[in-house]
């Protein structure tokens, strides 16, 4: 086992064990994904391990892939050892790891996968990315639609369904001491007011 730095390190794979309480549900079509990702590009996500008292090292994050590299008969792995931490904290550190990620940019996506497409077959990206032929054909066609008028008629709506509409008809020689009167509330309340002014 060659040390890279303190938490660092290559580890032989037969040093492995997989976490029993790992909560991420299997899926056999992501695994295929995975699988060939990493026949692709090797291991360039590191796994998050912990010392056991058995000698052994058990899979903190990367249990999927564990099971990946070892379909794909690696020997040594690319690993970050915790040490030796608690079940509870290890479970900890997964949850974090796995969960505190961004959501996507939906159009920032489409817009990469596109590019993406300048290079590579639509077929090849399925392999390896976690979409479908159709996820991708539906991604890129998204990116022909208008959305920045579609923006503006949602906001648009947006504010028709927050704003309601009073009719007020005053006569003609009560209209100025009216608006007179109006006027304090109006300024108040500029920002929330649109006022469109009639006459007969």
């Amino acid at each position: 086992m060659g040390k890279i730095s303190k938490h660092w390190i290559t580890i032989p794979l037969s040093k492995l064990t997989s976490a029993p309480w790992n909560y991420k549900a299997d899926n056999p079509e992501l695994a295929e994904k995975l699988k060939n990702n990493i026949k692709r590009n090797g291991q360039i996500e590191n796994i998050v391990i912990r010392e056991l008292d058995t000698g052994f090292y058990e899979v903190v994050n990367g249990n999927h892939r564990l099971d990946v590299l070892k379909e794909l008969k690696f020997k040594e792995v690319f690993a970050y050892n915790m040490g030796k931490i608690t079940t509870q904290s290890a479970q900890r550190i997964a949850i974090e790891l796995n969960e505190s990620r961004y959501e996507a940019d939906s159009i920032k996506l489409a817009e990469t996968i596109r590019e993406i497409l300048t290079e590579y077959d639509i077929k090849d990206l399925e392999e390896t990315t976690p979409y479908s032929l159709e996820d991708l054909g539906e991604m890129v066609k998204m990116l022909d639609f208008d959305w920045g008028n579609y923006n503006k008629g949602e906001r648009e709506q947006k504010k028709m369904e927050e704003m309601r509409a009073i009719t007020i008809e005053v006569e003609k020689k009560y209209y100025d001491d009216f608006v007179e009167g109006l006027t304090p509330l109006i300024n108040e309340h500029k920002d929330h007011i649109n006022i469109e002014w009639g006459f007969n």
